[in-house]
């Protein structure tokens, strides 16, 4: 009975593992020998159909119920950035991840970058043991317009990447700003005085002229007023580009002298100025005439002296001669007209230089008929 039992067990076994026994030709007999029975169950064990564990087996795998081992990392899984756009000089955060935990020992991630000057990273990273993801920084280097990068993570000859966007810097535009030369000047009524204005930050550099008395041109010429007492005027250029933008200058403008009349009188033909004082004489040159001349004293230094000689009182038309055509400095001493001594009205007119011109002082309409003579 025992036996009989035995073999109905092995017919259903050998029913559902017929193709098994096939594949193997094994010769089975009802009443076979006890060595066939053997080579049965051995080849049933072997093929996983009968199993000393608690589970059912798969091929030649452990099954579940024998405590079977872990599936290894194979591949890159993919990759993540944040941001992915990135002020340059800025860095951004990245994540690689593995299909599976890496091995023990670890997995070595090797990262590259299409552009390392516009975004940079490590050569490589490891995945811890038993872990599927790793960080890593990406450092971003100055760039003039923004530029797209390309991250890449290499495993076990399998990659994953991604872009970063590196932005450039945002161009700040120059303020515009306007300085005046000169800054300030001191100027007798009615003398004139030539501004320039120079503009940065724009490439429109015209400027419109304003002053809170007297007069100026378009392009700068300003003519004191008529006071009777020292007056500031503010002269003003203001940016066309940005009328919000101006500068100004500040012009001290004294009273003229007033001229004295014909035939003089004690101390009508002297004066001080903010560069030197003056006394107005007849001088008896070699022709052995009288020539308009002018003793200059206490003056504060060497400055281009300019006399012009009119035909008619007031100094108002074009003048018929002039004294120091060369525009030599000179300072303390007496000079005088060489030509034309018949021309008795005239105005001597101190420079700061022969190049900008700029009027530092000068006289009122002298009228020499009356003048002293110089002993």
């Amino acid at each position: 009975m025992l036996v009989l039992a035995l073999l109905f067990g092995l017919a259903i076994v050998l029913l559902a593992n017929f193709k098994t026994l096939f594949s193997i030709g094994l010769p089975l007999r009802v009443m076979g020998l006890t060595v066939s029975l053997i080579l049965v169950l051995s080849t049933l064990i072997g093929c996983g159909t009968l199993s000393t564990g608690g589970g059912t087996g798969s091929g030649g795998s452990t099954g579940t119920g024998g405590g079977g081992s872990t599936i290894a990392a194979t591949s890159v899984s993919n990759m993540t950035v944040n941001p992915s756009s990135v002020a340059a000089g800025s860095s951004a955060s990245a994540t690689v991840t593995l299909n599976a935990p890496a091995p023990a020992g670890g997995a070595p991630v090797t990262l590259t970058s299409s552009n390392a000057a516009a975004a940079s990273v490590p050569t490589s990273v490891t995945v811890a043991a038993g872990q599927t993801s790793v960080g890593f920084a990406v450092a971003t280097g100055n760039v003039s317009s923004d530029t797209s990068v390309l991250i890449t993570a290499s495993y076990n000859n399998t990659v994953a990447s991604i872009r970063v966007s590196v932005k450039a810097p945002v161009p700040t535009s120059t303020p515009i700003s306007i300085s005046i030369t000169p800054s300030s000047a001191s100027l007798l009524a009615g003398a004139s005085q030539q501004f320039t204005a120079t503009v940065t930050g724009s490439t429109n550099t015209s400027v419109s002229w304003t002053a809170t008395g007297g007069n100026i041109t378009n392009t700068g010429l300003f003519t004191a007023p008529n006071v009777s007492a020292s007056t500031i005027v503010t002269v003003y250029a203001t940016s066309q580009a940005d009328p919000s933008v101006a500068s100004t200058a500040q012009v001290t403008v004294s009273p003229a002298t007033t001229p004295p009349p014909p035939g003089g009188g004690s101390g009508a033909y002297s004066g001080t100025g903010p560069i030197a004082s003056w006394r107005a004489y007849l001088y008896l040159d070699t022709d052995n005439r009288y020539h308009q001349a002018i003793e200059i004293y206490n003056a504060q230094g060497a400055y281009p002296v300019i006399g012009y000689s009119y035909v008619g009182p007031g100094c108002t038309n074009l003048p018929g001669d002039t004294f120091n055509d060369f525009w030599q400095p000179i300072g303390n001493g007496l000079w005088w007209f060489i030509n034309q001594p018949n021309l008795v009205y005239v105005t001597w007119v101190w420079y700061d230089n022969a190049t900008h011109k700029q009027i530092l002082q000068q006289t009122p309409c002298i009228d020499y008929s009356g003048a002293p003579k110089y002993n």
